[in-house]
Protein backbone atom coordinates (compact mmCIF):
# COMPACT_ATOMS: atom_id res chain seq x y z
CA UNK A 1 0.00 0.00 0.00
CA UNK A 2 1.44 3.43 -1.10
CA UNK A 3 1.97 5.92 1.69
CA UNK A 4 0.49 9.43 0.01
CA UNK A 5 3.51 12.42 -0.15
CA UNK A 6 0.77 14.32 -1.15
CA UNK A 7 -3.16 14.77 -0.89
CA UNK A 8 -4.80 11.27 -1.56
CA UNK A 9 -8.41 9.70 -0.90
CA UNK A 10 -9.75 6.26 0.26
CA UNK A 11 -13.14 5.16 -0.90
CA UNK A 12 -14.97 2.04 -0.52
CA UNK A 13 -16.51 -0.16 -2.94
CA UNK A 14 -20.83 -1.01 -2.46
CA UNK A 15 -23.32 -3.34 -2.74
CA UNK A 16 -26.26 -1.71 -4.66
CA UNK A 17 -29.68 -2.67 -5.85
CA UNK A 18 -30.19 -3.71 -2.29
CA UNK A 19 -32.61 -6.22 -2.33
CA UNK A 20 -35.96 -4.33 -3.77
CA UNK A 21 -33.84 -0.82 -4.22
CA UNK A 22 -33.01 -0.78 -7.23
CA UNK A 23 -31.13 1.97 -8.03
CA UNK A 24 -32.28 3.17 -4.54
CA UNK A 25 -30.76 1.64 -1.86
CA UNK A 26 -26.86 0.35 -1.47
CA UNK A 27 -24.48 0.02 1.25
CA UNK A 28 -20.43 0.63 1.63
CA UNK A 29 -18.46 -2.16 1.99
CA UNK A 30 -14.90 -2.84 3.19
CA UNK A 31 -12.86 -3.02 -0.19
CA UNK A 32 -11.58 0.00 -1.36
CA UNK A 33 -9.94 2.20 -3.82
CA UNK A 34 -7.13 4.75 -2.99
CA UNK A 35 -6.38 7.66 -5.19
CA UNK A 36 -3.72 10.19 -5.02
CA UNK A 37 -2.16 12.99 -7.17
CA UNK A 38 1.63 12.14 -8.14
CA UNK A 39 3.03 9.88 -10.04
CA UNK A 40 2.78 6.21 -10.74
CA UNK A 41 4.84 3.50 -12.60
CA UNK A 42 1.68 2.28 -14.65
CA UNK A 43 -0.62 5.35 -16.30
CA UNK A 44 -3.91 5.54 -15.99
CA UNK A 45 -5.45 5.10 -19.15
CA UNK A 46 -7.92 8.07 -20.30
CA UNK A 47 -11.03 5.74 -20.27
CA UNK A 48 -10.28 4.48 -17.05
CA UNK A 49 -13.25 5.64 -14.61
CA UNK A 50 -11.14 7.00 -11.89
CA UNK A 51 -9.11 8.78 -14.77
CA UNK A 52 -12.24 10.17 -16.52
CA UNK A 53 -13.81 11.53 -13.68
CA UNK A 54 -10.40 13.37 -12.73
CA UNK A 55 -10.64 15.32 -15.80
CA UNK A 56 -13.87 15.84 -15.96
CA UNK A 57 -14.04 17.58 -12.72
CA UNK A 58 -10.82 19.09 -13.30
CA UNK A 59 -7.85 17.74 -12.57
CA UNK A 60 -4.70 17.87 -14.34
CA UNK A 61 -1.23 16.30 -14.00
CA UNK A 62 -0.17 12.97 -12.65
CA UNK A 63 -2.18 10.34 -10.53
CA UNK A 64 -1.70 7.41 -8.96
CA UNK A 65 -4.44 4.77 -8.13
CA UNK A 66 -4.82 1.20 -6.15
CA UNK A 67 -8.06 -0.98 -6.04
CA UNK A 68 -8.53 -3.95 -3.64
CA UNK A 69 -12.22 -4.28 -4.94
CA UNK A 70 -12.63 -7.34 -8.28
CA UNK A 71 -13.94 -5.33 -10.83
CA UNK A 72 -16.77 -6.33 -13.27
CA UNK A 73 -18.02 -8.33 -9.69
CA UNK A 74 -21.09 -6.19 -8.28
CA UNK A 75 -18.89 -4.34 -5.93
CA UNK A 76 -19.03 -1.24 -7.07
CA UNK A 77 -15.00 -0.81 -8.32
CA UNK A 78 -16.46 1.46 -11.43
CA UNK A 79 -18.77 3.70 -8.68
CA UNK A 80 -15.35 3.95 -5.88
CA UNK A 81 -13.63 4.72 -8.69
CA UNK A 82 -15.78 7.47 -10.14
CA UNK A 83 -16.11 9.07 -6.62
CA UNK A 84 -12.33 9.10 -6.21
CA UNK A 85 -11.66 10.24 -9.67
CA UNK A 86 -14.37 13.28 -8.77
CA UNK A 87 -12.47 14.05 -5.50
CA UNK A 88 -9.50 14.51 -6.71
CA UNK A 89 -10.08 16.12 -9.89
CA UNK A 90 -11.67 18.97 -7.85
CA UNK A 91 -8.84 18.85 -5.48
CA UNK A 92 -6.07 19.70 -8.00
CA UNK A 93 -8.53 22.17 -9.55
CA UNK A 94 -8.66 24.19 -6.39
CA UNK A 95 -4.81 23.36 -4.62
CA UNK A 96 -6.37 21.85 -1.79
CA UNK A 97 -3.98 20.26 0.67
CA UNK A 98 -3.19 16.93 2.21
CA UNK A 99 -4.08 17.83 5.58
CA UNK A 100 -7.50 19.44 4.11
CA UNK A 101 -9.12 16.64 2.21
CA UNK A 102 -11.99 15.52 4.34
CA UNK A 103 -12.89 19.16 5.23
CA UNK A 104 -13.19 19.65 1.34
CA UNK A 105 -15.28 16.51 0.81
CA UNK A 106 -17.88 17.55 3.45
CA UNK A 107 -18.05 20.98 1.40
CA UNK A 108 -18.48 19.42 -1.67
CA UNK A 109 -20.63 16.09 -1.41
CA UNK A 110 -23.47 17.59 -3.31
CA UNK A 111 -21.01 18.35 -6.30
CA UNK A 112 -19.24 14.84 -5.89
CA UNK A 113 -22.07 13.02 -5.73
CA UNK A 114 -23.68 15.05 -8.51
CA UNK A 115 -20.68 14.59 -11.00
CA UNK A 116 -20.03 11.13 -9.78
CA UNK A 117 -23.15 10.20 -10.16
CA UNK A 118 -23.49 11.88 -13.98
CA UNK A 119 -20.94 10.13 -14.91
CA UNK A 120 -21.99 6.44 -13.69
CA UNK A 121 -25.44 6.86 -14.68
CA UNK A 122 -26.95 5.84 -11.71
CA UNK A 123 -26.63 7.40 -8.12
CA UNK A 124 -27.19 4.32 -5.51
CA UNK A 125 -23.54 3.04 -5.75
CA UNK A 126 -21.72 6.17 -5.65
CA UNK A 127 -23.75 7.55 -2.82
CA UNK A 128 -22.70 4.83 -0.80
CA UNK A 129 -19.25 5.01 -1.62
CA UNK A 130 -19.27 8.62 -1.04
CA UNK A 131 -21.12 8.84 2.36
CA UNK A 132 -20.54 5.37 3.93
CA UNK A 133 -22.98 2.88 5.96
CA UNK A 134 -26.31 1.91 4.63
CA UNK A 135 -28.31 4.63 2.22
CA UNK A 136 -31.23 5.31 0.67
CA UNK A 137 -31.56 8.26 -2.40
CA UNK A 138 -33.37 9.74 -4.80
CA UNK A 139 -33.08 12.80 -7.28
CA UNK A 140 -29.82 13.17 -6.05
CA UNK A 141 -31.01 13.27 -2.58
CA UNK A 142 -29.07 11.25 0.05
CA UNK A 143 -30.83 9.87 3.51
CA UNK A 144 -28.72 7.33 6.05
CA UNK A 145 -30.31 4.44 7.09
CA UNK A 146 -29.42 3.24 10.16
CA UNK A 147 -28.44 -0.03 11.14
CA UNK A 148 -29.41 -1.50 14.50
CA UNK A 149 -27.15 -4.06 15.10
CA UNK A 150 -23.87 -5.53 14.37
CA UNK A 151 -23.75 -6.65 10.80
CA UNK A 152 -21.33 -8.16 8.57
CA UNK A 153 -21.30 -9.23 5.04
CA UNK A 154 -20.36 -12.81 3.58
CA UNK A 155 -20.54 -12.20 -0.04
CA UNK A 156 -20.03 -15.02 -2.63
CA UNK A 157 -17.06 -13.68 -5.51
CA UNK A 158 -17.10 -15.53 -8.56
CA UNK A 159 -14.23 -15.94 -10.98
CA UNK A 160 -15.99 -14.04 -13.67
CA UNK A 161 -17.10 -10.84 -14.45
CA UNK A 162 -20.41 -8.83 -16.07
CA UNK A 163 -21.21 -5.83 -17.86
CA UNK A 164 -23.24 -3.65 -15.69
CA UNK A 165 -24.89 -2.38 -19.12
CA UNK A 166 -25.22 -5.75 -20.41
CA UNK A 167 -27.25 -6.70 -17.49
CA UNK A 168 -29.29 -3.96 -17.02
CA UNK A 169 -30.13 -4.56 -21.36
CA UNK A 170 -31.55 -8.16 -19.77
CA UNK A 171 -34.51 -6.05 -17.62
CA UNK A 172 -37.99 -4.76 -19.31
CA UNK A 173 -38.15 -0.84 -20.00
CA UNK A 174 -42.17 -1.39 -18.06
CA UNK A 175 -43.23 -2.19 -14.22
CA UNK A 176 -46.14 -3.89 -13.87
CA UNK A 177 -48.31 -1.92 -10.57
CA UNK A 178 -48.26 -5.29 -8.96
CA UNK A 179 -44.53 -5.53 -9.17
CA UNK A 180 -43.95 -1.89 -8.18
CA UNK A 181 -46.56 -1.72 -4.63
CA UNK A 182 -44.56 -5.58 -3.98
CA UNK A 183 -41.48 -3.96 -4.00
CA UNK A 184 -42.60 -0.44 -2.23
CA UNK A 185 -43.87 -2.69 0.47
CA UNK A 186 -40.76 -5.06 0.38
CA UNK A 187 -38.07 -1.82 1.31
CA UNK A 188 -40.13 -0.58 3.67
CA UNK A 189 -39.51 -3.66 5.22
CA UNK A 190 -36.11 -3.47 4.50
CA UNK A 191 -35.84 -0.23 6.02
CA UNK A 192 -37.52 -0.90 9.35
CA UNK A 193 -35.58 -4.42 9.98
CA UNK A 194 -31.74 -2.77 9.54
CA UNK A 195 -33.48 -0.27 11.98
CA UNK A 196 -34.54 -3.25 14.45
CA UNK A 197 -32.29 -6.16 13.51
CA UNK A 198 -35.63 -7.75 13.42
CA UNK A 199 -34.73 -10.82 11.04
CA UNK A 200 -37.67 -11.38 9.92
CA UNK A 201 -38.40 -8.45 8.32
CA UNK A 202 -35.19 -8.30 6.78
CA UNK A 203 -35.57 -11.59 5.30
CA UNK A 204 -38.77 -10.39 3.48
CA UNK A 205 -37.59 -6.92 2.70
CA UNK A 206 -34.41 -8.20 0.47
CA UNK A 207 -37.00 -9.81 -2.03
CA UNK A 208 -37.48 -8.08 -5.13
CA UNK A 209 -39.68 -8.41 -8.42
CA UNK A 210 -37.38 -5.39 -10.39
CA UNK A 211 -34.57 -6.72 -11.58
CA UNK A 212 -32.72 -9.98 -9.29
CA UNK A 213 -34.92 -13.03 -11.32
CA UNK A 214 -34.08 -11.89 -14.52
CA UNK A 215 -30.31 -11.44 -14.04
CA UNK A 216 -30.21 -14.61 -11.76
CA UNK A 217 -31.50 -16.76 -14.67
CA UNK A 218 -28.67 -16.15 -17.00
CA UNK A 219 -26.47 -16.47 -13.98
CA UNK A 220 -26.90 -20.04 -12.40
CA UNK A 221 -23.42 -19.87 -10.04
CA UNK A 222 -25.40 -16.78 -8.44
CA UNK A 223 -28.53 -18.22 -8.42
CA UNK A 224 -26.96 -21.76 -6.59
CA UNK A 225 -24.78 -18.97 -3.68
CA UNK A 226 -27.68 -17.35 -3.05
CA UNK A 227 -29.62 -21.00 -2.50
CA UNK A 228 -26.80 -21.41 -0.19
CA UNK A 229 -26.53 -18.33 2.25
CA UNK A 230 -30.30 -19.07 2.17
CA UNK A 231 -29.94 -22.48 3.14
CA UNK A 232 -27.05 -21.92 6.19
CA UNK A 233 -29.51 -19.03 7.56
CA UNK A 234 -28.27 -15.31 6.97
CA UNK A 235 -29.61 -13.14 7.82
CA UNK A 236 -30.77 -11.72 4.40
CA UNK A 237 -29.90 -12.41 0.79
CA UNK A 238 -29.06 -10.33 -2.33
CA UNK A 239 -27.63 -9.72 -5.64
CA UNK A 240 -25.02 -7.60 -5.05
CA UNK A 241 -25.28 -4.78 -7.48
CA UNK A 242 -25.72 -6.11 -11.09
CA UNK A 243 -24.03 -9.29 -9.99
CA UNK A 244 -22.61 -11.73 -10.73
CA UNK A 245 -21.42 -11.46 -6.86
CA UNK A 246 -23.99 -12.46 -4.46
CA UNK A 247 -23.86 -10.85 -0.35
CA UNK A 248 -25.37 -11.75 2.53
CA UNK A 249 -25.93 -9.98 5.84
CA UNK A 250 -25.09 -11.71 8.71
CA UNK A 251 -24.85 -11.36 12.56
CA UNK A 252 -20.80 -10.74 13.63
CA UNK A 253 -21.71 -14.02 15.53
CA UNK A 254 -22.56 -15.86 12.44
CA UNK A 255 -20.46 -14.80 9.71
CA UNK A 256 -17.48 -16.76 10.20
CA UNK A 257 -19.83 -20.17 10.06
CA UNK A 258 -21.72 -18.60 7.09
CA UNK A 259 -18.54 -17.79 5.10
CA UNK A 260 -17.11 -21.31 5.76
CA UNK A 261 -20.77 -22.95 4.85
CA UNK A 262 -21.32 -21.00 1.47
CA UNK A 263 -17.29 -22.05 0.52
CA UNK A 264 -17.83 -25.43 1.42
CA UNK A 265 -21.36 -25.34 -0.75
CA UNK A 266 -19.87 -23.40 -3.53
CA UNK A 267 -16.33 -25.04 -4.09
CA UNK A 268 -13.28 -23.21 -4.74
CA UNK A 269 -13.21 -23.56 -8.62
CA UNK A 270 -15.26 -20.95 -9.32
CA UNK A 271 -15.14 -17.89 -7.59
CA UNK A 272 -14.30 -17.24 -3.35
CA UNK A 273 -15.98 -16.61 -0.21
CA UNK A 274 -15.67 -13.06 1.51
CA UNK A 275 -16.15 -11.26 4.84
CA UNK A 276 -16.35 -7.96 5.00
CA UNK A 277 -17.29 -4.98 7.02
CA UNK A 278 -19.77 -2.36 6.61
CA UNK A 279 -17.37 0.74 5.63
CA UNK A 280 -19.38 3.42 7.58
CA UNK A 281 -16.94 6.52 7.00
CA UNK A 282 -17.10 6.68 3.30
CA UNK A 283 -14.50 8.97 1.16
CA UNK A 284 -11.98 10.03 3.03
CA UNK A 285 -8.33 11.29 3.07
CA UNK A 286 -5.95 8.17 2.40
CA UNK A 287 -3.20 8.08 5.32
Amino acid sequence: MREPAGPAVVVPGSSANLGPGFDVLAMAVGVHVRMGLGSDEGELSDRHPARVAFLAAGGRGDVWFESDIPSGRGLGFSGAAIVAGTIMGMIAREGVGMLDVDAFIERHGDEILDRAATIEGHPDNVAASLHGGVIAVADRTVIDLPLGFAARLAVWVPSSSTSTAKSRATLGTTVDRVDAVFNLGRALLLAEGLRSGDRRLLRLGVDDRLHQDARLAVAPRSKAAMDAFEECGAVAVWLSGSGPSVAALTTVDESAAVVEWVRVAMGDHDGRVMELAIDASGARQAT
